[in-house]
């Protein structure tokens, strides 16, 4: 079916209103990308934490105090690992070089 000029139009205006644009500055743009990562991040720590946690409780029965000591020696080491005081290396190597345990193998 060949249309004219004004249904095109027509078309095309129904077609535009289905998509809504919005007009974001630089800023705004990266204030949603940094909203996201920090969302992002929070929930890969609590998964990161809840893990060991559960296990240790489930499998070895530490109860709700030694839970609670271990996750707060957790949440301070990792602010200090947000301050810059350690690095992800450095965690590595003490835990390679006191326990012989390798959490990542290196290639």
């Amino acid at each position: 079916m060949i249309m004219n000029r004004s249904e095109r139009r027509r078309q095309q205006k129904e077609q535009s209103k289905d998509q809504v644009r919005y007009n974001l500055s630089k800023a705004d743009i990266k204030k949603i990308k940094d909203e996201a990562m920090t969302e992002a991040i929070d929930k890969a720590f609590i998964l990161m934490l809840g893990l060991p946690v559960m296990v240790l409780h489930d499998k070895f029965g530490f109860g709700a105090k030694r839970l609670e000591r271990l996750t707060d020696e957790v949440l301070e080491l990792y602010d200090s690992y947000n301050k810059g005081f350690l690095t992800l290396d450095d965690i590595m190597n003490t835990l390679k070089e006191e326990t012989g345990l390798e959490l990542i193998q290196r290639e």
